[in-house]
Parts: structure tokens; sequence; C-alpha cells
């Protein structure tokens, strides 16, 4: 007879209590899963949890997201009210200025003051919201479009994700980088944990259920195959150049793009077992639940976090993507249902918005709630894609909805009104060029609202890309250990501006790549 350390979440520490070892094998015990050699430890490792440092964690997230979501609402009402018929190149400048300097300082050197920047966007709301008569203006709106097939809260919530996810795969490189943001290793609500969860939710939201087998294969050839190819060039890559790649993310081999490509593979026949949409929700919800039995019954959370473990097989030596895949699946599948159930109307009268804002904000609260409650019970878990995750990720998504529902579709677009039909976004989902060059003018001439967002949504795969080779560039040549605040915060912006202004020359020409 043996002690075990056992650790009780919340109390900071861990508790011996007797175990017994006599039908151990000498191995290592998980819950109700044996994994052992007599090289390893003997005793098991339960793995704690702070729920004060969760809340704590996500509220410093959170603050920076809905922060950089302001500064585009901000860019949108500054390019309608200042430069309507400006050329796009100079409405691309001020939504440059307006959102990426203040995104760079907030991760970085001006990290400190998040609080006060939203209080500051508290005060100017408020502000916006009387002096325009905004209620009163969209109560006189013969009618809502939220967009069409690409609503607009989508291309928001979209490049926020690209947007933040660019500036902290640099920034983190720099001694600038305000540190708490950094990934969680075991358990932990940080705004980097935030970017791989994000990202799957985003290709859900703009995803369909598989029908059929012809949509099975277009998944699979023109989202996942390509998802699968990067990432074996990125670890191909890598072992090359011999830049190491921390374990504890994805595992050895495997990284972001082969967990976005086998959730978009597993995810798209897992949805062929859904009849209607509706079921969609269902079947997310089971996977998740099973999902969330085998790491906290049987577990396979301690397994993958214990760094004794040896990688001694490709399933250990990956542990971390391939446990936490069932979580991801999950999540895609009700990312797909949550896009049918919010975009089920899209053209819809003064009532129906006010009904869809008070029914999606009723899903907020609840999403937090059940957020609170796992930090209690089970605790956030980005590197096991834990039920908590994938209920703290579905929050900030639908937060961000809500707000872009409100503040762009209900507020701003009733004191300044954009025609939905001028963007480009629709006309350019074949990825081909514009007709003629007259199309192309015609087409530049109405970017103007959301440039960059439209620039990202369009070719977000693309932006990436750029982004991780401009990364790899920096890290090379300009060595950013040794760089000071200043020179860091220079560089950042010129790196986010090289790789926006790339993907707005491809918006300006018509022209999707991925």
């Amino acid at each position: 007879m043996t002690s075990q350390a056992i650790a009780v979440p919340g109390a900071g520490a861990s508790i011996p209590v007797p175990m017994d070892n006599s039908s151990a094998n000498n191995g290592k015990k998980y819950g109700n899963l044996e994994i052992g050699s007599d090289a390893w430890l003997q005793q098991a490792v339960v793995f704690d949890w702070q729920p004060a440092e969760i809340f704590s964690q996500n509220a410093e997230s959170m603050q920076l997201i809905v922060a950089t979501f302001w500064c585009v609402l901000v860019a949108r009402v500054a390019t309608q009210k200042f430069c309507p018929r400006s050329s796009p190149s100079v409405g691309y400048a001020v939504e440059f200025l307006l959102i990426i300097p203040p995104v760079v300082l907030l991760a970085t050197v001006a990290s400190d003051y998040c609080t006060h920047i939203l209080l500051l966007m508290l005060i100017s709301s408020l502000w916006f919201l009387f002096r325009s008569q905004a209620f009163q203006r969209a109560c006189t709106r013969s009618q809502f479009d939220l967009g069409g097939t690409r609503p607009t809260v989508f291309t928001l919530v979209r490049a926020l994700t690209h947007l933040i996810t660019a500036v902290c795969i640099l920034a983190i490189d720099f001694h600038s980088f305000h540190r708490p943001y950094r990934k969680s290793r075991t358990f932990g609500a940080k705004l980097m944990d935030t970017g791989i969860g994000l990202f799957v939710v985003t290709m859900g939201l703009v995803s369909h259920r598989t029908r059929h087998t012809k949509d099975l294969r277009r998944s699979l050839v023109y989202a996942a195959l390509p998802l699968l190819l990067l990432g074996l060039a990125r670890t191909v890559a890598l072992l090359i150049v011999g830049y190491g790649q921390d374990e504890h993310e994805y595992g050895r081999d495997m990284n972001a793009f082969f967990t976005l490509g086998l959730t978009k593979l597993f995810g798209s026949l897992a949805s062929l077992l859904a009849r209607r949409d509706v079921h969609l929700l269902p079947l997310g919800l089971g996977l998740l639940v099973v999902h969330q039995m085998g790491l906290s019954v049987f577990g396979f959370s301690d397994y993958v976090m214990d760094e004794d473990v040896p990688r001694a097989t490709l399933f250990s030596a990956n542990r971390e993507g391939l446990v936490s895949l069932p979580g991801f699946v999950a999540m895609y599948l009700l990312s797909i249902y949550l896009s049918r159930w919010l975009m089920s109307a899209t053209l819809l009268s003064y009532s129906e918005m006010v009904k869809k804002l008070r029914r999606l904000l009723l899903l907020v609260l609840l999403l937090w709630c059940l957020f609170a409650a796992s930090a209690f019970a089970i605790g956030i878990s980005r590197v096991t894609c834990n039920f908590g995750y994938v209920v703290w990720t579905l929050s900030i998504i639908s937060t961000i909805m809500w707000l872009g529902l409100f503040g762009v579709d209900f507020v701003i677009d009733s004191v300044l009104p954009w025609d939905p039909h001028g963007q480009v976004v629709d006309s350019q989902e074949k990825g081909q060029l514009l007709e003629s060059a007259e199309g192309e003018g015609q087409a530049s001439a109405r970017i103007g609202s959301f440039a960059i967002c439209q620039s990202i949504n369009l070719n977000g795969l693309t932006f990436f890309l750029l982004a991780n080779l401009l990364t790899g560039g920096v890290n090379i040549f300009l060595k950013p250990e040794d760089r000071s605040q200043a020179e860091s915060v220079l560089i950042l912006l010129v790196y986010m501006l090289l790789a926006t202004k790339a993907v707005h020359v491809l918006l300006q020409r018509g022209v999707r790549l991925a």
C-alpha cells in the first residue's frame, strides 16, 4: 500500500491518500486506464486547476478580444463618416491606423491599459448611442439585412481570429509580449489558448452539414486535404531547419494544420449521421460528453498532461493532438448548428431582429454559466479540448456575434447604412478574377466598409500562411529576443502592414487564393 497525491480543485495543493498497488503490475494507472512500464513513476499525477485563476485569465483574454472588436467598429464608423468615397487604399490606411496599432500595443507594452481602453469603449459607445438616436432610427427600418450567405458578423469573427492570432504568433518571441497571454500547459483560459478553438469554430460557421458523398468529397479535397498537406509541409520544414516546436501543444509531429485538417475530415464524416441540421446539436453534445468521460473517468486527461509519459510510440508522441481531436470535432459540429440556427433567416423585420438579439443573448448567458460551472468542476483545458474548453470557446464566439449583430447590424447600419450588396465577397467565392477591367474597377470602388476584415475573410489561409512565413523570417534574421520594446512594436507594425496589405491587394483585384 502506497500513497497517491490527489489534487483537489481549487485547493492549490495535493493531498496524499492511500493507494493499493498490488494490481498495478509496476505500471502507471490513470483512472481506469493502465499505461505503464517500470521506468515510469509509481504514483499517478492528478493535475490541479484554480477556478479563480481561470476566471482572471478569461477576463484578461476577453479584454483584448473585445477591445480589438471595438477598434474594428470605430474603423467602420470612421471610414463611412469621413471618407465614404475615398479610394480603397485610403480606406485601408484609415482602418490600419485605427485597428492594428492598438492591438499590437495592447498585446505588448500597453497591456496594463486594457481596462482603461474598455472604460473608454463603454463611455464612447454610450455617447454614440445617445447622440445618434440609434434605437429610434432602428425602429423606422423596414428590414435588417444580415448579409445573406456570408453574414457581416461571420466576417468580423473570422477577421478578429486571424488578426489577434497573427499578432500573437510573432509578438510572443519578443520580451515585450505580455506573458500572461501565453498558452497554458495544462489548464487555463489565456488569450493564446483561444487560437485553435476559434479557428475550428469559424471553420464550422462557414461550413454546411455533409448531405451526400459529393459534399464529402468536396470537403475532403478542397478543405481537409490542403490543411493536412500544409501540416506535413510544416513538420518537414521544421525538421530540415532544426527549428523546434513545443511538444506540449499538439505533440512531437502534429501541429495546428493537422488538427484543423483532421477536424474537418472527421467532422464532415460525422455530420453524415445528421439527417437534418437540428440533429447536429445532439450529435455534437453526445460526442462531447463521451469525450469528457474519456478524459475524466478513464484518465486520458492526466495521461496527456503527464510529462513523465515517454513519447515512445506514434500515439504517445502526439497524444495532445490525437486525444483532443474528438473535442474539436464536437466543437465543429456545434458550430455548424450555431450557424444554421443563427442564420436561418437573414432578412428580418424590426421585431424579428429584436427577437434574434434576445435569443442570442440568452444563449450567451447560458454558455457563460456553463463556463463558470466547468471552471469549478473540470477545468478549462485547450491541450485536451475538454468540455470546459469547448464551452469557453463557444462563449467567446457567441459574445462577439451578439456584439456584432447589435453593434453593426442593429446600431451602426441604422445610423450610417452601408449597402451590404456593395461588398464583393460573395462574387469571389469561386476564386476567379473579375470578368473585366471595368468590373474590377467597380468592385474596388465598393470596398470601404471593413476593408481589412473583408480582405482577411476572402483569403484567410493565405493571410495565415504569410504571417507564419514572415514570423519565421523575423526569427531567423532579426533575432527578436535581442530587440527593445520600441523595436519590437515597430517590427510588429511593419509585419502586420505587409500581411494585411498583401491580402488587401488581392481583394482589390478580386482574387481568392485560399
